[in-house]
């Protein structure tokens, strides 16, 4: 029964992860049965007219080229264009980078570092038990990644304090959304910065 529970845990997360790629995905299955929907009712186009229409066509090694090189053509212009679009979103995200404001910075690193860590936790709490080694050494990992990067907030180097803030304090976006859909921000409202030194320095001395 618990291998069962852990078995929906972990489709769960994925799917909450995946759940970009999964819309997209059946955003164009939704498109592609509409249009053959469409074609069938304007026009009486089945599925079974379309393989006859298919196998019409006189396959030749020239149609087989031009096929390739326009599926080719297709791929690269949709790179291209992606690569441009993608830029102008990353320049945009870098301008509003720029314009935060260095208390919402630091108050951000800090949720993000703590979410990361308690998804760690949380990881090693629902490991399958054959597992536990290597759950363990990863949680630990999480713990030695957690005191180096929450460090930041209040220890920086020469080369750091040269930096934007937000550089230094830098949050993976894409990791940082799929926490927050996952719900490890609920309930870091009223964290700290004092809350996280008292994590990474031992203060009971």
């Amino acid at each position: 029964m618990s291998r069962l529970k852990n078995w929906w845990r972990c489709l769960l997360r994925v799917l909450h992860q995946r759940y970009v790629g999964l819309g997209q995905s059946a955003l164009l299955l939704l498109l592609l049965v509409a249009g053959l929907e469409y074609g069938f009712v304007a026009h009486g186009c089945d599925l079974l007219w379309w393989r006859s229409l298919v196998l019409q066509e006189e396959i030749t090694p020239l149609t087989v080229l031009l096929n390739i090189a326009g599926a080719k053509i297709v791929i690269i212009l949709g790179i291209t264009l992606f690569s441009y679009t993608r830029k102008a979103t990353n320049d945009q995200q870098e301008r509003r980078k720029e314009e935060m404001p260095i208390s919402y910075v630091r108050r951000r690193y800090c949720q993000f570092v703590v979410m990361r860590l308690l998804a760690a936790l949380d990881a090693l709490l629902h490991h399958p038990p054959e597992d536990y080694l290597q759950a363990h050494a990863s949680f630990c990992q999480a713990v030695e990644l957690f005191r180096w990067d929450a460090r930041k907030l209040f220890e920086r180097d020469d080369q750091q304090l040269c930096l934007p803030l937000y550089q230094v304090l830098s949050v993976v976006d894409l990791q940082e959304e799929q926490l927050l859909q996952l719900g490890y921000g609920e309930g870091l409202l009223h964290l700290r910065e004092l809350d996280i030194y008292r994590m990474v320095f031992d203060t009971s001395a």
